[in-house]
């Protein structure tokens, strides 16, 4: 029986295979981002334009109103709703994989919008007049930014993830890097 063996004198040789993975995020400009800014940015501008005919702004309607016609409440005002709507809406334009927070923004605001025209068509009504005579084009532009920012979220966003991976092998000092794009 033979036995092999090893020169004395050459020692084996030591490999270390070591693997880094990274990753990072890089904005670019998508179609859900875009729709989503332009959303917020319309429920802003809606804050500060007559939501009724008489020159009545969200912050002259009070919060009860949306589920009661007949309050008398004066504070607080259709703002507590909306400011925050808003900022949810404006997070979920602006952050990687945050489309959830612009369909939730905008499905907020768009309750809103129509809690306020069913509310206002049961105040109406009692004098005999329509409610389509009574909106303002304050009203039309939550009503549509609201509609834009649900659209949004269903949209990709444009954040793009790099991913990339680093081999180094100690005995050559070889590198090998492989890149991965993800489109969020």
């Amino acid at each position: 029986m033979a036995i092999a063996e090893e020169p004395v004198n050459q020692a084996p040789v030591a490999r270390r295979d070591r693997r880094i993975d990274r990753a990072s995020w890089s904005p670019t400009v998508g179609p859900g981002m875009v729709l989503g800014v332009l959303g917020t940015l319309g429920v802003v501008v809606s804050m500060f334009m007559s939501w009724q005919n008489g020159g009545i702004h969200p912050s002259d309607i009070p919060f009860a109103f949306l589920f009661d016609s007949t309050t008398t409440a004066r504070n607080p005002s259709l703002l507590i709703a909306l400011i925050p709507l808003a900022v949810i809406l404006a997070i979920g334009s602006v952050m990687p994989r945050a489309s959830g927070a612009r369909i939730v923004g905008a499905l907020g605001v768009l309750v809103v919008v129509v809690l306020f025209a069913v509310q206002l068509n049961s105040a109406v009504d009692r004098f005999g007049g329509s409610v389509w005579d009574s909106l303002d084009t304050g009203y039309y532009v939550g009503a549509i930014a609201g509609l834009v920012g649900l659209v949004s979220g269903f949209l990709p966003s444009g954040w793009m993830r790099r991913r990339w991976s680093e081999s180094e092998t100690a005995v050559d000092d070889q590198r090998a890097v492989a890149y991965e794009d993800q489109r969020y």
